[in-house]
């Protein structure tokens, strides 16, 4: 069955109110319903990004014309170039069901070989993107692998600095007595954190 028809007749079942911008499930949903309707949510999205990349690889092959697609329906091109170029890149025989796009695109690059030796590194080792980037570059001789990346540790202390001046901002009256101990435990485990760094 389709996923997204599944995950429509799962919606209906619950009760739930779909439109393109927005779900609503009822209040009374059990939690394995909840849990049911996110797990399909999340496999939809990883299915529906292979579709748009096989869509626009056939698109680009048979009619030449993505960019003007995209231009003339308000969608952005690069997105569906980049789609597409993963899936001419990892072809159906080598695309692992369990691991995200995403991963998928990582390896992208590499002759096929390498993209069927690191995948299956994902699945043995649960390796994140970050350390499968890091090994991948090690693995071409790259030593500059093991150094903090510039451009990832500015963007990490903007979205710290982002964060910290959300908190600071927030007026008195917004520290609900469920939210203090939300975010006394958030903040907890950046403690945590630092303490490993020192």
């Amino acid at each position: 069955m389709s996923t997204t028809i599944e995950i429509e007749l799962t919606l209906a079942a619950a009760r739930a109110r779909f439109t393109p911008l927005e779900l609503h499930l009822p209040d009374d949903l059990p939690v394995s319903e909840w849990a049911d309707i996110g797990r399909k949510l999340a496999r939809s999205s990883q299915v529906l990004t292979w579709w748009l990349g096989d869509w626009a690889a056939f698109g680009e092959r048979k009619y030449g014309q993505l960019k003007e697609f995209a231009n003339g329906n308000g969608i952005n091109y690069q997105t569906l170039r980049d789609a597409a170029w993963v899936s001419r890149a990892v072809p159906l025989s080598r695309r692992r069901d369990n691991l995200e796009w995403s991963t998928h695109r990582e390896v992208a690059a590499l002759a096929p070989k390498e993209q069927a030796h690191w995948l299956d590194r994902i699945e043995k080792e649960s390796l994140t993107r970050g350390d499968l980037r890091r090994q991948i570059r090690l693995s071409k001789g790259d030593s500059s692998a093991l150094q903090s990346e510039g451009q990832t540790l500015e963007m990490g202390t903007k979205y710290f600095e982002d964060l910290l001046g959300w908190l600071k901002a927030q007026p008195d009256d917004f520290w609900t007595h469920t939210r203090r101990e939300i975010w006394a435990g958030r903040l907890q485990e950046i403690e945590q954190f630092r303490q490993r760094l020192l």
